[in-house]
């Protein structure tokens, strides 16, 4: 039975202005698996907010709720051994990278060597590192995914997935049938929730050529702009002033998670059946609810109507 968990990402702004004091909030609400996610990561080996291990473990432990995963951003340019520190300190066992910037077959070659020696290194810590994906993992490069070329370069003793379905579904596949396509690699779930009402196209890439041609790169790494704004606003990104359009549009493409159109229970049912996923992860990128607590208080309680699912550590 999968594990419900919620990435502070999802209280990003809230952990910006009261880092501790929204952890106590998301301990009172009963989210017991927590995902942390740090976007500064050159700099701050732990949850991104600069709080110590040991305050952040006191206060989860307050709630009995506990560090379960880790997205650590950029962390390419993270000090391995530092994260390692901070987060057996925790207890937490998983390390994800939550992103990445493909562009040739030897770049994404390079990157799998890197995820393999990075998670060889973990792995003799007693941990395990995992790669998240966004809907750019589906486009091609010599005729297969990014995402095939991952699975297919990097030992699944070193690497496992932590499939986000919202993305998945974005690139224009169904989460179900690759839930079953990447089986046990998966370790771990991201879940969102798409609209009824969203003026935002369900698929992000189209239905044309996604082979990536020459010059081109999709994702985000540490040379970003989006990597140095994080790095300077703790996660909490300010990019170009959208048009009210586009930032309706965005507001549009998500809703508190139970309350939309992904077919969630399935994705549960064949997690349980099919993958070796611990937790399934609740994750809100914006709502249009008055603050990010509201939102993951409505996730908490449109989620709980779902089976095969448990709220315990």
């Amino acid at each position: 039975m999968i594990k419900v968990g919620l990435i502070l990402y999802s209280v990003r702004q809230a952990m910006k202005e009261n880092p501790l004091g929204t952890v106590d909030e998301v301990g009172k609400l009963g989210y017991k698996n927590i995902e942390t996610c740090s976007h500064n990561a050159g700099i701050d080996p732990g949850c991104g907010f600069g709080i110590p291990a040991e305050e952040l473990k006191a206060e989860f432990d307050k709630f009995g709720s506990k560090v379960v995963s880790a997205h650590v951003f950029p962390f390419e340019k993270a000090n391995l051994q530092d994260v390692i520190a901070y987060h057996k300190t925790l207890g937490n066992k998983n390390i994800v990278i939550p992103n990445g910037r493909f562009s040739t077959y030897d770049n994404l070659m390079a990157q799998c060597e890197f995820f393999n020696k990075s998670g060889k290194i973990l792995k003799e810590e007693g941990m395990t590192l995992l790669y998240h994906n966004h809907s750019h993992e589906f486009r091609k490069i010599n005729g297969k995914t990014i995402m095939d070329h991952i699975v297919e370069n990097t030992d699944p003793d070193n690497l496992s997935l932590e499939l986000d379905t919202y993305w998945t579904m974005r690139a224009g596949l169904d989460p179900v049938e690759m839930l079953k396509y990447f089986g046990k690699r998966i370790k771990l779930l991201h879940q969102k929730d798409f609209p009824f009402d969203s003026t935002a196209p369900i698929n992000t890439l189209g239905f044309g050529d996604l082979e990536i041609k020459d010059g081109e790169a999709f994702g985000t790494d540490g040379d970003s702009m989006y990597a140095r704004q994080a790095s300077q606003s703790q996660g909490v990104v300010t990019r170009t002033a959208p048009t009210r359009e586009e930032q309706m549009s965005r507001l549009s493409a998500f809703t508190e998670i139970g309350t939309g159109i992904m077919p969630i229970q399935k994705i549960i049912d064949t997690a349980n059946e099919y993958t070796n996923a611990e937790y399934i992860i609740l994750e809100q990128d914006a709502t249009r609810l008055p603050t990010e607590i509201d939102s993951i208080k409505v996730s908490m309680d449109a989620f709980k109507k779902f089976t095969g699912i448990s709220w315990d550590n």
